[in-house]
């Protein structure tokens, strides 16, 4: 034999490599660890536990979720609109009840005598604040007003007519 060459069971010297041959199988190869065990447990087998869920599916059930959510809103939304046409509602033509919201606190001030708000009622039909504009029926006020001695309706009154000539 020759002098680098090594037989089974011998040792070759240090600087020497030998090849390893793995056997051929179509497995891939099993790894093996060795794991402490509490005193105790020898000789009991542990199950593995499941892998975790995938994450994967997590965005797609809070898209899900949302898309109810936001369906649900607009169905609601929808269905408390009430029906889209009604028919209008046939009143007298009675002059109060033409009366916005807006002024009715005032009217009703206005009925019971006080000028300020007679000459508030002025000033919204006047300049048509939160009312139609009317500047005819927003002089009538002034004109209640200053007559119901409101000193500064009066002077507004003046100075509305005269820019109005």
């Amino acid at each position: 034999m020759r002098d680098h060459e090594t037989q089974p069971g011998q040792e070759g010297s240090p600087d020497q490599t030998q090849k390893l041959v793995l056997p051929l199988t179509s497995e891939a190869p099993q790894r093996t660890q060795k794991i402490s065990l509490p005193a105790g447990t020898a000789g009991q087998t542990q199950t593995p536990h499941p892998p975790a869920p995938s994450r994967s599916r997590g965005w797609k059930l809070s898209l899900v979720l949302g898309g109810l959510i936001v369906l649900g809103g607009v169905v609601f939304l929808v269905s408390s609109r009430g029906p889209a046409l009604q028919p209008p509602a046939t009143r007298a033509a009675a002059p109060e009840a033409e009366v916005p919201a807006a002024a009715r606190a005032y009217l009703d001030q206005a009925k019971a005598g006080d000028a300020n708000a007679m000459r508030m009622l002025g000033a919204m039909y006047y300049y048509g604040l939160d009312v139609p504009p009317n500047r005819e029926k927003g002089l009538s006020w002034y004109r209640k007003a200053a007559e119901a001695g409101s000193e500064v309706a009066r002077t507004e009154l003046s100075r509305l007519e005269a820019v109005g000539k």
